[in-house]
């Protein structure tokens, strides 16, 4: 038995095969895709076969989808404005108020009185607010200098109240504080907020 081997193709067969798939394409695109994708028909073929709707049903959808996804109500862009402006407000209001680096309760029984200090070197700033449950206290602000034994104290603020607040420099070294006296038949509670170089020596 011989053997046969298939025939090769000519280069000339390739070039013809080559030149009719790419004509063949051209035409496809021309008269197919062109209508169908872009609306574009240069032969009418396009339009004879339906093609040309397809690319126009195409463009309707688009804008369709378009339309249903509107920009932000003004409704709902208000209601975020207005949240935006309560927490630049909030944020305000917190940087406007003291960090306070210490808060004691302190308890005044009724018919009495008691003193809470601190340590202050000279020239040392306390920064202070003490409100009450309600009742009102005589009370005395004032500072002792360091080591003195004559009892003297210079007074800073003396008054009856159920609230004080303020900034104190110390003018000398040593204790400073308040003395609180309950003249009522009931405790009175004091909140105290401080913040300073100090050193808390508390009730004496």
């Amino acid at each position: 038995m011989n053997d046969t081997n298939p025939p090769v193709p000519s280069l000339k067969s390739l070039i013809i095969a080559t030149a009719f798939a790419t004509l063949l394409a051209m035409i496809i695109l021309i008269s197919a895709v062109l209508p169908a994708e872009y609306g574009i028909d240069p032969t009418g073929l396009g339009k004879m076969m339906g093609l040309t709707a397809l690319s126009a049903q195409s463009k309707a959808t688009s804008q369709a989808l378009a339309i249903a996804s509107p920009a932000l109500p003004p409704q709902a862009a208000e209601i975020s404005g207005q949240d935006q402006t309560t927490n630049q407000t909030e944020s305000v209001q917190k940087q406007s108020q003291p960090q306070w680096q210490d808060s004691v309760k302190i308890v005044v029984p009724a018919g009495d009185s008691l003193e809470y200090k601190f340590h202050l070197a000279k020239d040392a700033v306390l920064e202070y607010s003490w409100t009450t449950d309600g009742g009102k206290l005589y009370f005395d602000f004032h500072g002792e200098p360091q080591g003195d034994k004559t009892g003297y104290f210079k007074s800073f603020m003396e008054s009856t109240d159920n609230q004080s607040n303020g900034t104190l420099t110390a003018p000398f070294e040593g204790p400073h504080g308040w003395y609180w006296e309950n003249k009522t038949r009931s405790p009175v509670t004091i909140i105290l907020n401080t913040k300073g170089p100090y050193r808390i020596l508390g009730i004496m």
